[in-house]
């Protein structure tokens, strides 16, 4: 989704920047990075961040905020042109489970998990969260396959920064998006620099069973 479907790279930095916060954040995810916290811990600190800005943060603030997020303004059309191919989309992101909602609903995917924030009864934010993706978003990946019974071998995932390597792995058609970091681009079947080219390749692959229009390297 961050990157992707919408024109941000990531939902956490984007509300980092919204609460004041970045240069802290980015300090909590050289810990992480550095195995000092888990997923778990990362997810309590940013968020204890935002709280600790605001006193307490309403989930009506936050569905506010988010919907200001630009949208691929070809997603829709996109969406509309897969389904009428019988493929279904699923958003499968390590952003923030209120922005893939709504992103979800607005270009019609048929599934989507993404990591949950909490809030008390009244609506209120809670630290930590529910870490439904996490950064392996492999194992999301074969969950949702598992559960429509559809082979990894015919299943395709655009990404674009390191957090998609591992869902890249265990797919038949990884496709590196617009401007990839070196290790997607390593991992990557397929290339497509925008949007509306995912209809192209799909056209192209139940063609001629392969991409040799979008392909990286021959396998």
């Amino acid at each position: 989704m961050d990157g992707v479907l919408v024109k941000i790279r990531s939902s956490w930095e984007y509300l980092h920047k919204y609460f004041g916060v970045l240069k802290q954040a980015r300090e909590i995810m050289k810990k992480f990075e550095a195995g000092e916290i888990s997923y778990m811990e990362w997810m309590e600190e940013d968020t204890s961040l935002w709280i600790r800005a605001r006193g307490q943060v309403h989930i009506t603030e936050l569905i506010r905020v988010l919907e200001k997020v630009p949208i691929d303004e070809h997603a829709p059309l996109v969406a509309r042109e897969l389904h009428k191919r019988g493929v279904m989309i699923g958003i499968v992101s390590g952003g923030i489970d209120l922005l893939a909602r709504r992103v979800a609903r607005e270009i019609g995917a048929d599934v989507w998990i993404a990591n949950k924030l909490l809030f008390d009864k009244r609506g209120y934010l809670v630290p930590g969260g529910a870490p439904l993706v996490g950064v392996d978003k492999r194992r999301a990946v074969k969950r949702i396959l598992g559960e429509y019974g559809i082979s990894p071998s015919n299943a395709m995932f655009v990404g674009d920064s390191k957090w998609d390597a591992t869902a890249m792995r265990v797919v038949g058609y990884p496709v590196a998006y617009g401007d990839s970091c070196p290790l997607i681009l390593d991992l990557a079947r397929c290339r497509i620099e925008r949007l509306l080219e995912v209809v192209d390749l799909v056209d192209e692959i139940e063609r001629v069973g392969d991409c040799p229009s979008y392909r990286i390297r021959p396998r």
